[in-house]
């Protein structure tokens, strides 16, 4: 297990990853942009694996952080799964399923950000 600096290198390394892959959407249907979602792929694989390596008990909020990093888990996994659709799409040149997949991935990045921010967010504390 890796400790609270690990998840500073690894959210870092999260946002330039999820960074890198809005950037190269609007290219996604040409070779470049494929080449681009298929080490996207990669990088954000390797991420998902590294995530389940961090010490969850350096969060701040214990066991709900912890349900943090689960949520954050299944939203990455969904942003993969997105992006192979994608990849698989671009050979079959069906326009509007590519376009359904682009959609969806969009909305898998957004919510994969929201549970990134959901993990570090500072919680009030009740009076």
């Amino acid at each position: 297990m890796y400790g609270s600096l690990f998840w500073i290198e690894w959210l870092e390394r999260l946002d330039r990853v999820l960074t890198g892959i809005r950037m190269d959407l609007p290219r996604a249907a040409s070779p470049r942009g494929l080449a681009a979602m298929e080490r996207s792929t990669r990088q954000l694989s390797a991420l998902t694996h590294d995530l389940q390596l961090l010490d969850r008990n350096v969060l701040r909020n214990g066991a709900s952080s912890g349900d943090n990093a689960e949520e954050l888990e299944r939203a990455l996994e969904s942003t993969l799964a997105h992006l192979t659709t994608l990849a698989e799409l671009q050979d079959s040149g069906d326009a509007d399923a590519n376009q359904r997949a682009l959609a969806g991935l969009d909305a898998s990045l957004r919510n994969s950000r929201h549970q990134a921010a959901m993990l570090v967010e500072p919680r009030r504390r009740r009076a």
